[in-house]
């Protein structure tokens, strides 16, 4: 009789151990917004698309900056996705392929897209199509619009509608 006593005093003891060790981690969890400055550079929502949530960019862009924005279009079954950043590492990376071309991805060649040097790629027979351009912005900025359900057409169409005014000019 005493062991199952035991054991439940155990038990009690060491739950509320366990929620104050939870707790700490999750009063340090920080809730990261999308930088206001990046949020201005995406389109707002064109003819014929709509416009998901603005987020804290994914891929690459968080890797390289904290300074990011990005958000979904759909239209129909086609989905675009912008993002934003301002990075002066992604910047280099990105003048730097457009300088020297030697060094673009595969699939990959310059372009000029509204007005911008780019670097656009494309992967139309993979498994999974893949369309993305890179678009070099001010003194550090990237826009990097991607597609696996649309074509190069769409993110062309899309990038004309991104303000690239918040961006430092040189």
């Amino acid at each position: 009789m005493r062991r199952p006593i035991l054991a439940l005093s155990l038990a009690l003891l060491a739950a509320p151990l366990t929620l104050a060790s939870a707790l700490p981690a999750r009063a340090q969890e920080v809730v990261v917004e999308p930088n206001r400055q990046m949020k201005a550079v995406l389109p707002d929502e064109p003819d014929g698309w709509d416009m998901g949530d603005i987020r804290v960019a994914t891929g690459a862009l968080p890797m390289y900056s904290v300074a990011t924005a990005e958000a979904t279009y759909k239209k129909g079954n086609i989905q675009v996705v912008v993002g934003a950043a301002r990075s002066p590492t992604l910047y280099k990376a990105v003048m730097g392929s457009i300088k020297v071309p030697s060094t673009l991805p595969p699939n990959g060649k310059v372009e000029v897209v509204n007005g911008q040097k780019a670097i656009v790629t494309a992967y139309p027979e993979a498994k999974v199509p893949l369309y993305q351009i890179q678009i070099a912005a001010g003194v550090d900025g990237i826009v990097m619009l991607t597609t696996r359900t649309g074509t190069l057409d769409d993110l062309r169409a899309m990038a004309k509608e991104v303000d690239f005014d918040p961006f430092p000019i040189r």
